[in-house]
């Protein structure tokens, strides 16, 4: 294998101009495929899309929409409940409504005109301490016109039996004045007259009276008539409104608290939007949203906040672009700032030159690949810049080392290429495979992340390994001829490598106690790692200073939970009877079962019917009551076809995203539909936490495929089952410190964290097998086990001391990103490379020297 990169490094030699224009060819097209990389933050980064809860939340979308934007208004109660906000209200709501991919709103002005328009009050209205509910009507016909209360006063007598009226005119005869009775006695015909006579105290008194005396099915009849008489919302003054919407003994009816919370101090606008969820959809929609809350001018006093998944993502593309920027600056300065301090070579700043181009590479092929732009794999901009400067100070460093004591270009170049070459290619291979691992992983994004990792990786060899070996002997052309006694001079070992010889004497000195500490240290780590929590809150892994985040935590304190673990119900009409009772005993149990469910939302549960009513309603009646309900209303519970309903449950918001999980299994176990029914859960809140599940899923399963696929990759290139264990036990030990150290920190696992494993494996492989390449160069020279192991850790050890630095230098700069899951996992990755580094540099030298223990070598 030297032999070959050798001859590959005489290729390069002799056709460097031809490779350099390639190279450059290559980099402008995929150059072109950068404007293509697009965010992605919707489901399918989640959630495979050939599952059947995609599958089911993708019809969920198509027939209800996708997440719903909130604008809450908050104020003084005076100041929100009055004719000129229910104004604005209504001028927004026409505005909302022309905005691309927005379904329609849900409001307390359209809500209660639809209601007002159907005659049905009852939804909005409450009765009285005597639950005669006239308060309320006595109230809104008290606020209409002279003439519609005459009409009113007509209509209500007229609807008395014979029994009401006699029992009326008693009453009024009771409540005449003394000339009003002297009037009657002398013309007795004029009794039914008498009461165009009254005066307003006592027309009052009657319709008092009157009122108590009807019937349910009068008075039902009676505010139908009154509400037919009542203006629209937004023509209402504010009296009116406030007898309207404050009908509880003042208070807000249950019906209508979720859009008046706590009484009115706030009032909510839902926004229904379509089944286009894609994070460019969002951010056009919040932007349009924003624009129609400024153009509509609401009144000082009045604060307005957009809050919601749809506003959250908008923002989270800005904080992605920002976050990459910072990474990419901070990594890069970094990286000048450890290659100046501690690669002491010429040219030390090649490496991080070169995997500029790398970064081209991969993220435009990304651009023409169609590979998406997501939290995991933004993560992998500074981990490539870390590890392609990594490859490159590999190459540079062995080039430096034999020009120094060669002063010859041709021959650095053999040595460089043919030498590092393998050594990093063994190392680029492992590593690959071990970043594939991530296809284990359930979910889409860390596949994604584990792919782009691998395509980094790739070009970042390839770039590297060209154009290092193009231009370092291209540069060394005109070098002059070496004197005598200049060889012995440059080639004397640094400081540091005379440090890491000194070390390694001491390790491979006691290589029995050192083995059994880090197994001890690994052994602990695995110990405690079921100790570790899991961080699976998506709102905690976002910046948590973004302004809608922040309103959407705000609006969840002020009406409490917003999150809905919502499930599909499809039949072939879902407002047959028999459906509606299987929804609504269904609904009931699971809220009797489980105390973290505070609310149940489905068809049955808006009608005000369940058990037995349910049973005995008939068939057309429920039928009348649907095509009855607010639109608003009806388009979130009930698809246009009747073949899809909803069955909503309200969640404490205190519970976690793991114990939500947990919640939706048990109800999702608990189904027992009848035969025609199906009941499934699907929805945003179903795909985040499947999504969740999916991330930290099969965690070991990779681990272990990660191991076995570096045991064999180094079995068929050393053919010793010695040399492909030696990367693997360092490995193990890094594996197991990581917890340990986690859960000594007190820190949680988050989804990007918890794939670490493979990030682990590739970089602690890389370490372990370029000393293990440098170990065997120095035993065919006749070196025993021993000095072998000492000049392979001082030699090539002060390369990887550098390449260490430089990884974790680009690792370092994730620390710094916006994004709370990003920042624990660079704390977390330059932790483990730094264990990868010591691992390599004590675990390795001690396992060679115990494992070949009995082993016979020439001392020199």
């Amino acid at each position: 294998m030297e032999r070959k990169f050798e001859q590959l490094g005489q290729f390069i030699q002799k056709h460097t101009v031809v490779l350099l224009v390639g190279m450059l060819a290559i980099t402008v097209f995929l150059g072109f495929g950068l404007p293509k990389v697009q965010m992605d933050m919707g489901n399918d980064v989640f959630v495979n899309t050939k599952s059947q809860v995609y599958k089911d939340t993708e019809t969920y979308q198509k027939n209800f929409g996708g997440d719903s934007a909130y604008i809450l208004l908050s104020g003084h109660q005076d100041k929100l409940i009055s004719h000129e906000t229910m104004q604005k209200i209504h001028s927004l709501d026409g505005r909302l409504n022309k905005i691309d991919n927005v379904r329609g709103t849900t409001n307390v002005v359209n809500v209660l005109n639809a209601t007002l328009k159907s005659g049905n009050a009852s939804s909005v209205q409450s009765t009285d301490q005597n639950g005669s509910g006239q308060s309320t009507q006595t109230k809104l016909m008290n606020s209409l016109s002279k003439k519609q209360k005459q009409q009113l006063q007509s209509t209500l007598a007229q609807s008395l039996t014979p029994a009401q009226q006699q029992q009326v005119q008693q009453y009024t005869l009771t409540i005449l004045t003394p000339t009003q009775k002297q009037a009657l006695a002398a013309n007795p015909v004029a009794a039914s007259q008498m009461t165009g006579q009254l005066n307003l105290k006592q027309q009052q008194q009657i319709q008092t009276y009157m009122m108590s005396l009807l019937t349910a099915g009068q008075r039902q009849q009676l505010t139908g008539q009154v509400m037919a008489q009542v203006p629209r919302v937004e023509k209402m003054s504010t009296p009116m409104l406030n007898a309207l919407i404050f009908s509880n003994n003042g208070k807000v009816p249950s019906a209508m608290q979720q859009l008046l919370p706590k009484d009115g101090r706030h009032v909510l606008v839902v926004v229904n939007t379509s089944d286009k969820t894609d994070m460019s959809t969002y951010v056009k929609m919040t932007r349009d949203i924003n624009r129609a809350i400024k153009q509509t001018h609401f009144q000082d006093g009045v604060k307005v906040r957009l809050a919601g998944s749809p506003a959250i993502t908008s923002q989270v593309q800005t904080q992605v672009t920002r976050a990459m920027m910072i990474m990419l600056g901070l990594a890069v300065v970094v990286m000048v700032i450890v290659l100046s301090l501690i690669f002491r070579v010429r040219r030390r700043l090649f490496p991080l030159l070169f995997v500029a181009v790398s970064l081209i590479w991969t993220f435009g092929f990304m651009g023409w690949t169609g590979i998406s732009l997501t939290l995991a794999t933004m993560a992998t901009l500074p981990i490539i810049i870390g590890l392609g400067t990594d490859f490159g100070v590999q190459f540079q460093n062995r080039y430096e080392e034999t020009f120094r004591q060669q002063h010859n270009r041709q021959d650095a170049l053999n040595t460089g290429i043919g030498k590092m070459g393998p050594a990093v290619g063994i190392a680029l291979i492992v590593m690959t495979f071990s970043f594939l691992t991530m296809f284990l992983s359930k979910a889409p994004m860390m596949q994604q992340f584990g792919l782009t990792l691998a395509i980094g990786v790739v070009s970042a060899y390839l770039t590297e390994l060209i154009l290092m070996f193009s231009l370092l002997p291209f540069f060394d052309r005109h070098a002059e001829p070496v004197k005598a006694a200049e060889p012995h001079k440059l080639s004397q070992p640094s400081g540091l490598a005379k440090v890491l010889a000194r070390y390694a004497a001491f390790v491979t000195k006691h290589s029995v106690i050192v083995l059994i500490i880090g197994v001890l240290l690994g052994g602990a780590g695995f110990a405690v790692e079921h100790n570790i929590n899991t961080e699976t809150d998506m709102t905690k892994m976002i910046p948590q200073q973004m302004t809608a985040l922040k309103d959407t935590k705000y609006l969840q304190k002020q009406i409490g939970s917003t999150t809905y673990i919502t499930y599909l119900v499809r039949a072939d009409d879902v407002r047959d009877k028999r459906v509606m009772q299987y929804t609504d005993q269904f609904g009931r149990q699971e809220q009797r079962r489980y105390h973290d469910v505070t609310d149940v939302t489905s068809l049955p549960t808006s009608l005000n019917l369940s058990g037995q009513q349910l049973t005995d309603t008939k068939q057309g009646t429920l039928n009348s009551g649907i095509a009855s309900l607010p639109s608003s209303m009806k388009q979130v519970l009930m698809s246009n076809n009747q073949h899809y309903a909803t069955l909503q449950f309200k969640i404490n918001k205190n519970l976690s995203s793991a114990d939500q999980l947990k919640l939706m299994n048990k109800i999702t176990k608990d189904i027992d539909a009848p035969h025609g029914i199906h009941v499934a859960p699907a929805g945003a809140e179903v795909m985040m936490l499947t999504g969740s599940h999916n991330m930290t899923a099969n965690h070991w399963l990779i681990i272990i495929a990660g191991i076995a696929i570096i045991f064999l990759v180094l079995f068929v290139i050393y053919r010793d089952p010695r040399f492909a264990m030696y990367p693997i036990l360092p490995i193990l030990l890094v594996l197991g410190l990581s917890p340990l150290t986690l859960w000594l920190m007190g820190t949680s696992y988050n989804p990007l964290t918890i794939s670490l494993s493979s990030l682990v494996l590739g970089i602690g492989t890389e370490f372990t097998i370029l000393i293990l390449e440098r170990y065997r160069e120095e035993q065919k020279r006749g070196k025993s086990t021993v000095d072998a192991t000492i000049s392979a850790v001082s030699s090539v050890g002060q390369a990887i001391f550098v390449s260490g630095m430089t990884v974790i230098g680009g690792f370092s700069a994730i620390i710094f990103a916006s994004f709370p899951v990003l920042k624990s996992f660079g704390l977390i990755t330059v932790i483990d490379t730094g264990f990868s580094l010591i691992s390599a540099l004590t675990i390795l030298p001690a396992i060679i020297v115990f494992m070949h223990r009995g082993d016979k070598r020439k001392q020199v």
